[in-house]
């Protein structure tokens, strides 16, 4: 799997698909293992093929579900900051009143300070919330982007693995038909 993820770059043993193939024929074929090995071994690739298609399954209809619940989960946060605005603005212009409130004994200038408190408390609450959130989006973008990439990788690769094994037993069934 390594050698297959490398094919083409600098540093890889085999610079295009042509010569890992033909590492593989040389590998596996020339008769060095019995027609119902090679059979097993297709068997074995794909099983390990499913179980690779399975989580790639997984990982793709578990994405939008849960980017959908990350992406509420911030809108409700930003929306939340507008409304501890509006609760402000709402609060102020229901104590617009100094006269009446100095007359009832209550200190205006205390009330405006407690509500100012209450307002920037509240929005760096939210907006912390929603950065946070933002980033937990932005990781599980990323993890889930490399999960879904190396799961098709594995899925060609075996792909690939299963053909050649198969084009071998191909290979020796004729050659056995020739000699007969």
């Amino acid at each position: 799997m390594i050698i297959y993820s490398e094919i083409g770059e600098e540093k890889s043993v085999y610079q295009n698909y042509c010569e890992w193939r033909a590492y593989v024929c040389e590998k596996y074929g020339g008769n060095k293992y019995a027609e119902p090995t090679l059979k097993n071994f297709v068997h074995y690739l794909k099983r390990e093929k499913n179980l690779i298609m399975s989580r790639k399954e997984m990982w793709s209809g578990c994405t939008m579900p849960l980017l959908t619940v990350f992406i509420t989960i911030v809108y409700t946060f930003v929306f939340s900051v507008v409304n501890v605005i509006n609760t402000y603005n709402n609060s102020i212009n229901t104590l617009i009143d100094e006269e009446f409130l100095e007359y009832t004994g209550y200190n205006p200038k205390l009330i405006y300070q407690a509500l100012e408190q209450n307002l920037y408390s509240g929005m760096w609450f939210y907006i912390w919330g929603a950065f946070l959130m933002g980033a937990v989006v932005l990781m599980f973008l990323f993890f889930a982007s490399v999960r879904i990439r190396s799961n098709n990788l594995k899925n060609e690769f075996y792909s690939d693995y299963i053909m050649i094994v198969q084009e071998i037993i191909e290979e020796q069934k004729s050659g056995k038909a020739e000699m007969a």
